[in-house]
């Protein structure tokens, strides 16, 4: 009895260390105060302010459009590359495999200094094209993970049977291949999302001169004075991020439902 008491302690503290500051700061965004005092008083000011910064609102706009860009690169490379890996454990698969996840040890700190260093070697300034590839190749292997990994699990019989009732690979992949791993696309291609949306390095590096990010813009505001929206923007961010991880989980657990039917 103890040890399960001090076992949900344990744990208590865990994800309180974890969750209190973000239940704080989401807290805070609805405080009348601009430097965050108490008392506690209630308003939603500082969502109105928010959404009249316009620098602000530029910063997330422009998150928002390179990481969706980003997510639909990162899966469409990792579905093709996963339905072209050879079967079994070959020398190419282990080699390709190692290729696409070797940009998770490599610090991004070190990945975004050699992109910025290729680029003044071609001569090139920084744009938008460079900035997407970094972020390409620090998401792609999220993707590549979760889809991998549902190609694995899937029934390869089902496909070898749509074979020899005379389907091509378009209409094998269109109508087997696809509703079967829909669910491991959309999660994958929201970690891909998320990763590029957070970014702060590789844009910090990257991004062409006159434009900026929301982590980037995040980390100017706190470096030169901390404004009261940063609060509500990262509260909005908070609660798109859980209503989308949730709709994922729903729609995942609907997909195994419909092809084990239960």
């Amino acid at each position: 009895m103890k040890k399960q008491v001090f076992a949900w302690l344990y744990a208590a503290l865990i994800f309180s260390f974890l969750y209190v500051p973000v239940f704080v700061l989401a807290l805070m965004s609805f405080n009348q105060s601009r430097y965050n005092t108490l008392p506690f008083s209630f308003s939603t000011h500082w969502y109105s302010v928010l959404f009249t910064n316009t620098k602000l609102m530029d910063a997330v706009i422009n998150s928002v459009y390179i990481a969706t860009i980003t997510a639909v690169i990162c899966v469409v490379l990792a579905t093709a590359l996963m339905l072209g890996m050879p079967e079994g454990r070959s020398r190419i698969k282990r080699l390709v495999n190692s290729l696409v996840v070797m940009p998770l040890t490599i610090p991004w700190l070190i990945m975004g200094l050699s992109l910025l260093l290729f680029l003044m070697k071609l001569g090139l300034s920084k744009n938008l094209f460079m900035l997407l590839i970094g972020h390409v190749i620090i998401s792609l292997p999220y993707a590549v993970l979760v889809i991998g990994a549902r190609l694995a699990d899937m029934d390869k019989s089902i496909e070898q049977a749509a074979y020899s009732l005379g389907a091509n690979e378009w209409t094998t992949f269109y109508r087997i291949i696809l509703p079967n791993i829909w669910s491991a696309i959309i999660a994958g291609g929201f970690l891909s999302f998320m990763i590029s949306f957070d970014n702060f390095v590789i844009s910090y590096f990257l991004i062409p001169s006159g434009s900026s990010t929301l982590p980037i813009e995040i980390y100017s505001s706190i470096k030169f004075g901390f404004t009261p929206e940063i609060n509500a923007v990262a509260t909005i961010i908070l609660v798109v991020t859980m209503a989308l991880i949730i709709l994922i989980a729903a729609l995942m657990q609907s997909s195994i439902k419909n092809v084990f039917g239960r």
